[in-house]
Parts: C-alpha cells; structure tokens; sequence
C-alpha cells in the first residue's frame, strides 16, 4: 500500500510537469506537434559539445531499423554523445518506417553537423539532393562506421 501511494504521488508530479511545460503555447500548437509525425529520433548528448552521431538506416535483410535505436540510445546514454537516428520510409507515409523503400531516407542534412556516420545501408537509390548530404560528408574526410563488408550503395 506504501508502495502505491508513492507510485501515485510520483505519476501526479510527472502529469503535472507535463502540462506546465505546455503553458504559452496554444491548442492548435500543442495539436499540430502531437499529430506531426516523427521521421527520425534524436537522442541528446550529455552535454552542449557532445559529438554528434548519425546513424543511417535502410536495408530491408538485416533490421538495422531495430537495432540501431538500442546503439543510439546505449550511445546516448552511457557514452554521452548525441544521436540521431534515420529510416527508409515512403514519402507519401511519413514517419512510417519501411525498409523496402529505396528511395527515400529522410533528414540526411543531419550529416551537415554530424561528428560521424554509422550507415547499416543496402542497395538503395537516393535522390540526388539526398545523396548530396552523403557525399559532402565522405568528402570531409569524417569518420564512417559500415555495418557490412558490402558496398554501402
């Protein structure tokens, strides 16, 4: 019973946290955030000059849509870096995860600010403005970590 009433307490504080950080901000604000659909996840660093990972995702074999969020999040997390995670996805679904879609990894401007590039990637082909974003990034000379001995592309 002890244990309850401090369950109870500690879920009335976060509820009401919650809704403190919506002040000054309006119904149709709160609504349109709630409803846009998430395309990639970032996890924060510890820190305002963490390095910045950005993970690529997009192969329809190995599920690197599964496995790199647990990376990023232990990345995140334990070693402080920030994280950002990218998916394959339809364009016409946004924020709907698809692997089988090779046309289309949304938020590759990402790896204008990144530290690195972790990319588990197979047989895509990208837009070129998209592809732009990587080839910037190669030509920088910055780290890349590929999950295969395969060509990334």
């Amino acid at each position: 019973m002890k244990h309850l009433f401090t369950f109870l307490i500690c879920c009335l504080l976060i509820s009401c946290g919650q809704k403190a950080d919506r002040k000054g901000t309006s119904d149709e604000e709160i609504e349109s955030i709630e409803q846009a659909p998430k395309q990639w996840l970032t996890y924060e660093g510890s820190g305002d000059d963490a390095k910045h990972i950005v993970l690529v995702s997009g192969d329809e074999e190995y599920r690197s849509e599964e496995a790199l969020p647990q990376l990023a999040k232990t990345l995140s997390k334990h070693h402080g870096f920030k994280c950002t995670v990218l998916f394959a996805q339809d364009p016409t679904k946004p924020g709907i995860v698809n692997a089988n879609y090779v046309k289309n990894i949304p938020g590759l401007d990402a790896l204008d600010s990144a530290d690195m590039m972790v990319i588990f990637t197979r047989f895509r082909a990208l837009p070129d403005d998209q592809m732009q974003h990587i080839d910037n990034y190669l030509k920088a000379g910055k780290p890349v970590g590929n999950s295969y001995g395969d060509p990334c592309f």
